[in-house]
């Protein structure tokens, strides 16, 4: 028997114990394969560069848990360097099941949130935001009548850092952790294309080439699944920002490759034995 004929006939059971490895080691010794920026995170850095301190970003939670793996990553390396730019965060959500994610975000980036005492002056959590796209378009025109209470249930009013936001022309910057609808399209409609207001998201692989049409024209730059995510830590570690995701990108590599070299090596096997014995 030959060497492809006997690959053919490989138990399926070790080519899963081969990924499982494959997969498993990585994330407990990490190997720290080169990780290749695109031109759309480093697009989506730039435009959180050059906020200025004092600039109001509205950073918009609108993702399921389902997503968690690709979007958290991405909102804690936001929220870390708008942190790092001196932007006065407005976290919020039209996914009433992602504002918690976006809450515990802000715990690791702040150490707490309501009772934090940067609460209210640098951050602050305005919570779900209901009736998708209709919702966007009344938040843009009102903020204070569309969401007149915080996440804890403080009057909008009485939170220093939102007396004087009245509307979307009151920011500088609109983020979106975005998996579906509503997101990105809804966002464009009703914000970057009512007010002009500069947009940047970061949303799952799937989405993604739905999403690339809009840059850079409407969209300033995109964050894409956990490899963007990847990305967009290397870039924050100038600010000494510590990621999560070498690990986890050094197992998908991996894992991709086997998968390559699988199809490959079965590719040849069956050529070898359809076209070798016709002759």
């Amino acid at each position: 028997m030959s060497l492809f004929e006997r690959l053919e006939k490989v138990d399926v059971r070790a080519i899963y114990l081969l990924l499982f490895l494959v997969i498993s080691l990585p994330l407990i010794k990490p190997i720290g394969m080169p990780i290749t920026t695109s031109q759309m995170t480093i697009a989506y850095y730039d435009v959180v560069e050059k906020l200025k301190a004092g600039d109001y970003v509205v950073v918009s939670s609108d993702f399921s848990p389902a997503s968690m793996a690709e979007q958290y990553p991405a909102t804690k390396g936001t929220l870390a360097h708008l942190v790092a730019k001196g932007a006065k965060i407005v976290g919020l959500g039209f996914w009433a099941d992602s504002v918690p994610l976006l809450e515990n975000a802000m715990k690791a980036t702040f150490g707490s949130t309501k009772d934090n005492p940067k609460y209210g002056t640098d951050f602050v959590l305005l919570g779900w935001v209901p009736n998708g796209e209709v919702g966007m378009a009344a938040l843009g025109k009102d903020v204070q009548t569309t969401c007149p209470k915080d996440y804890y249930g403080t009057a909008i009013g009485a939170i220093p850092m939102m007396k004087d936001i009245k509307s979307a022309r009151d920011f500088k910057l609109l983020i979106t952790i975005a998996s579906g609808t509503p997101g990105v399209p809804e966002w464009l409609r009703q914000w970057q294309a009512a007010y002009g207001t500069t947009t940047i998201t970061a949303v799952t692989a799937v989405s993604a080439p739905a999403t690339r049409i809009y840059f850079p024209a409407q969209v300033g730059g995109v964050i894409e699944g956990l490899a963007g995510a990847a990305e967009y830590e290397v870039l924050l570690t100038r600010y000494g920002y510590k990621g999560t995701l070498v690990p986890p990108m050094d197992a998908q590599s991996l894992s991709h490759l086997l998968v390559i070299a699988f199809i490959v090596l079965g590719n040849i096997a069956f050529a070898v034995r359809k076209y070798g014995k016709g002759k």
